[in-house]
């Protein structure tokens, strides 16, 4: 479908995607992981382990979603409903769903949108210029909080600075699987509640993460089959900071498992967070067809305007 929206007048790139954009003057980036930080990244596990690793991510169906309505309101020609449902038994995600205002359909293209790892999560600059953007083109977006992050905070993260986050989450294999378990269930509850209790086309919805979120999307992708296309902005398989997974966790063991649906993936190549040679490059080679691969000159930041445009007709040609 094409929509007017691609001609919007786009802000100028350089917001960050949980923090401010690397590269520029300070301290000297951390040491990356090397690129054979682990097993899976060279030899992907094979189809019956991975078989195993699904049922990580089983979930009840049934449960009732107790929707609740926050609030409404309308800017710059989008309809924003805050809102919150039950994703798994005592687990509420809170969500912001995107839409055009002139819309008249719910049956319109429909995007699930992962924020990275800055302490507001769905409410992100990033976030809040992405999501507007893509519903503008005529989609529908639903961004959701991932656990411990937005409204969704806990004392386990206070800081939000990497140290933090690395040290009690994304360094601590145990609880990073349970997280990444958590957000793929969640993911997979956004889709359900999308469907059931919005309308949207079951055969039309696709998953956008960004930097973090990035790197859950390659594995909820893989996991969850009716997602009809993944995007990946500025995420990898290790950020610079990252030391050790476990394989259930490694998007390593999931990316080549997206296809046959598209891929699209967009990173930097002077980020030194998802560094191209030890993070990006490694994890994109596993990736099969159809899959469509772009870098931009910057650091870790939101895509540039060109790559922005990019995006909304890769989501509109995947989603017709």
């Amino acid at each position: 479908m094409k929509s007017p929206g691609l001609t919007l007048v786009l802000l100028a790139a350089g917001i960050a995607l949980s923090a401010p954009a690397r590269g520029g003057p300070g301290p000297p980036p951390p040491t990356p992981a090397p690129a054979s930080a682990d097993a899976w990244l060279a030899r992907p596990v094979d189809d019956q382990t991975f078989q195993t690793y699904l049922e990580f991510f089983a979930y009840d169906r049934k449960l009732p979603f107790d929707l609740r309505v926050i609030g409404n309101e309308e800017k710059d020609g989008v309809k924003r409903e805050h809102l919150s449902f039950q994703s798994t038994r005592g687990v509420r995600v809170f969500a912001n769903l995107y839409q055009a205002a002139a819309s008249t359909s719910a049956k319109s293209p429909s995007v699930i949108l992962l924020h990275g790892g800055g302490a507001a999560g769905k409410d992100n600059p990033g976030v809040q210029l992405m999501a507007p953007l893509i519903a503008r083109a005529g989609l529908n977006v639903l961004a959701i909080d991932m656990q411990y992050f937005g409204e969704r905070a806990t004392d386990l993260l206070a800081t939000f600075t990497e140290p933090e986050k690395h040290d009690r989450l994304y360094n601590q294999p145990p609880a990073y699987l349970a997280w990444v378990t958590q957000t793929v269930k969640d993911v997979s509850r956004a889709y359900d509640f999308l469907v059931e209790q919005r309308g949207a086309d079951a055969r039309r919805v696709a998953l956008v993460g960004m930097s973090r979120g990035a790197i859950v999307s390659a594995i909820a992708g893989a996991a969850d089959r009716r997602l009809a296309a993944v995007a990946m902005l500025f995420g990898g398989h290790f950020d610079a900071l990252e030391r050790e997974h476990l394989p259930a966790a490694c998007p390593a063991n999931y990316i080549g498992r997206i296809s046959p649906r598209p891929l699209l993936t967009i990173n930097g190549t002077r980020d030194t967070d998802m560094i191209r040679e030890t993070s990006v490059e490694p994890l994109q080679r596993l990736a099969k067809q159809p899959k469509t691969t772009l870098w931009a000159e910057t650091g870790h930041q939101l895509p540039t305007e060109e790559h922005r445009s990019a995006l909304l007709r890769w989501l509109q040609e995947s989603l017709k």
